[in-house]
């Protein structure tokens, strides 16, 4: 369907980002089901235990919450599809903006998704990896999400000047394997930078090790899961669709007599 779509014009190739993006959700979704949501049933139980053992005041039944079989089956399949629709949008809008890039399409949505990715997931993942519901008191979750919110934004900016940097040495006319090795290393030294200057994460971590950290894995091998099928389809169908674009004029430049039967 994809492959009718009109990818000169940038509002279709934002329509098929979000399509992309959805459908990569869906994958990642049924990754989470069966690979993290487990471990989020670990945790519950495991608080559901200390609730047990040290009960506190009783909650409020009419603070009702969505049922754990709805978060874990249409709420979360619903969740992902909404979030990588959300990437797609981020995707196609970025590859847009870099149309300086050499290379083609293919190889500016690729750089655009590592950006996108390296900033949205894997800058955070870092430094506040995510916890299982066990884990993390709820009085911190403000101060959670500004600094969660805080590292997108900076992480962003460094990846952008990383790219930026990549790009003028190119220019310069520096050897490929001196400009990866300066730009890794300018970017390698700006991070542990900004690792170092953010406040560690407010909350202690209680559960057991084994479970957080199969958690946090999980997390992050799911989004990277959506950030690369995302990638490369949305980079994949806007190459085809550009090469498609490049063919149809040289066929339709041919002479008129050259299928012309012989008189």
């Amino acid at each position: 369907m994809l492959t009718r779509f009109d990818f000169t014009r940038p509002r279709t190739i934002i329509v098929a980002a979000l399509l992309i993006g959805a459908v990569a959700g869906l994958f990642g979704a049924a990754f989470a089901k069966v690979v993290t949501e487990p471990r989020v049933d670990d945790a519950i139980a495991l608080e559901d235990a200390r609730a047990a053992a040290d009960p506190g005041p009783a909650e409020d039944d009419d603070m009702a919450i969505v049922p754990r079989a709805d978060q874990s089956g249409p709420g979360l399949f619903a969740a992902y599809a909404i979030a990588g629709a959300a990437y797609g949008l981020f995707l196609s809008v970025t590859a847009l903006s870099l149309r300086l890039v050499s290379g083609g399409v293919f190889r500016r949505v690729v750089l655009a998704g590592t950006i996108l990715a390296g900033a949205l997931t894997v800058a955070p993942w870092l430094k506040y990896p995510p916890n299982p519901p066990a884990v993390g008191d709820p009085a911190t979750v403000g101060e959670r999400e500004r600094l969660y919110v805080l590292i997108i934004v900076l992480a962003a900016l460094l990846l952008s000047g990383a790219a930026h940097l990549s790009a003028r040495l190119r220019r310069a006319g520096w050897p490929d394997d001196r400009r990866v090795a300066a730009v890794v290393a300018a970017a390698g030294a700006a991070f542990a930078v900004l690792f170092a200057a953010m406040p560690p994460n407010p909350d202690a971590v209680t559960a057991p090790a084994n479970l957080v950290w199969q958690f946090r894995v999980n997390s992050l091998t799911g989004n990277l899961l959506v950030w690369t099928l995302l990638t490369l389809g949305l980079g994949v169908t806007w190459a085809e669709a550009a090469r498609r674009a490049a063919a149809a004029p040289a066929q339709n430049s041919m002479p008129f007599n050259a299928e012309m039967p012989a008189s």
